[in-house]
């Protein structure tokens, strides 16, 4: 018989313009990862989680490396014992640790899996860039070891009522390949190196999204792949951000659209530049890309009359 965790099946996550129902995480726990550029709304997805369950009757911790969240959500734990003092307890609803490296992650990990071991009520782990406790090939300096304990964190976590989320800057040599074989829910937001397409195209398989769609995204906006399949959405913002962030509506990325603001934009780039973008290279920008072969000969075209105005043989 499959173990049911009650407490999920009337829990849901309100993101703003979607809620979504994790009655079907019951028998396999939420294990989540959420890949993007720096700067576009990963730590944000998180905590909006980590505050949502936290309501729901969880005990949120929040993996901070770079010493922020503590101005969020209170000082950040003194110890490791006194993190498994307040597990036990379960009278503080979201908990920071402070954990800059592998090694300071370690001690902590490991009571946060003792207590969801020994009690068995739900916590919710929420890891800010994951890549710095877990590596997809093993190093000195505490990594291997923080990684195997995270991999414990992720696959033996079910059984024991400890839901994860993890965020990273990309998607391949990143994160160990044993949480991404886990995961169940994923978000991708932005994408600025169009060499990470490679990595995120199966992803995608299927679904007509590119890697302009991806480029396109504003802050907070993710692909999301859950029990429903995959949809565009966007995410709200998390309370305790929202009580310090400048109010602003948000900017999309925006390309000329005008012969006359192509002409600028174009009048700042060297000859050099055009004249080093040769065929081979048009080839890897269209696969990368996902570009049609008509779209293909189209911007071949456009890079010839390009060069032809500037008087250089193409």
């Amino acid at each position: 018989m499959p173990i049911i965790r009650n407490e999920l099946l009337s829990a849901h996550l309100d993101f703003g313009e979607k809620t979504l129902d994790l009655a079907p995480y019951a028998t396999t726990g939420l294990r989540a990862i959420c890949i993007g550029s720096s700067g576009t709304g990963k730590t944000n997805a998180g905590l909006l989680i980590a505050e949502q369950l936290a309501e729901q009757g969880w005990v949120s911790v929040l993996v901070d490396p770079e010493d922020e969240m503590g101005s969020l959500y209170g000082p950040s734990v003194d110890s490791p014992e006194e993190l498994a003092q307040s597990l036990a307890k379960r009278d503080r609803p979201i908990l920071v640790v402070d954990a800059r490296d592998p090694a300071s992650f370690l001690n902590y990990g490991q009571v946060i899996y003792e207590a969801a071991d020994l009690h068995r009520k739900p916590i919710f782990l929420m890891i800010d860039e994951g890549q710095i406790y877990s590596s997809a090939c093993r190093r000195a300096d505490g990594l291997g070891e923080a990684t195997d304990l995270l991999n414990d964190l992720a696959t033996r976590g079910r059984k024991r009522a400890l839901d994860l989320f993890l965020t990273s800057r990309s998607f391949a040599g990143s994160l160990n390949r044993t949480l991404f074989s886990v995961k169940n829910l994923t978000l991708i937001s932005s994408q600025n190196d169009p060499c990470a397409w490679s990595a995120l195209a199966p992803q995608f398989r299927g679904t007509n999204i590119c890697f302009a769609d991806l480029a396109a995204l504003s802050t907070s906006e993710f692909f999301l792949f859950g029990p429903e399949g995959m949809e565009k959405i966007r995410m709200k913002m998390a309370r305790a951000m929202e009580d310090v962030a400048l109010k602003a509506a948000p900017v999309r990325p925006v390309t000329p659209s005008t012969f006359s603001q192509w002409d600028e934009a174009m009048s700042d780039i060297g000859n050099d530049r055009p004249q080093a973008i040769t065929p081979e290279i048009v080839a890897l920008l269209g696969a990368v890309g996902g570009l049609s072969s008509q779209q293909v000969t189209s911007g071949q075209r456009a890079l010839a009359d390009e060069l032809a105005m500037r008087g250089i043989d193409g």
